[in-house]
């Protein structure tokens, strides 16, 4: 019995030492999402701001098309129709996540 109880013992160590390894890698592999995840954050924030003045200065916005087409008419015709297609996708993805954050909010069965 003495015998059986020590075996127990020593698988138990090595348990509780490999649970700890387990913790450190994971928490190594966090680490790393969370530098991520917060210069993402950092610069959806930044785009975001770049966007509000955009929609408030309107002139300085044109201002820009105006010199990228006339510094590089084919590089800008590419910038543009990726912007105009990133624009629709944004307000595409926009409408669908109102419609269903406004979904969410009531009951299932409640008139709005």
């Amino acid at each position: 019995m003495r015998e059986r109880l020590l075996i127990l013992a020593e698988r138990r160590a090595r348990l509780v030492t490999r649970a700890q390894a387990e913790r450190e890698t994971i928490a190594a592999l966090l680490l790393r999402t969370d530098a991520a995840s917060s210069l993402l954050a950092t610069l959806l924030g930044v785009v975001r701001g770049a966007a509000g003045q955009a929609t408030r200065y309107p002139l300085f916005v044109t201002a820009g098309v105006a010199l990228l087409i006339v510094l590089q008419p084919g590089r800008a015709a590419r910038w543009l129709a990726r912007g105009w297609s990133l624009w629709r996708l944004y307000r595409g993805a926009r409408g669908w996540w109102q419609r269903f954050s406004a979904n969410t909010g009531t009951p299932a069965g409640t008139p709005r």
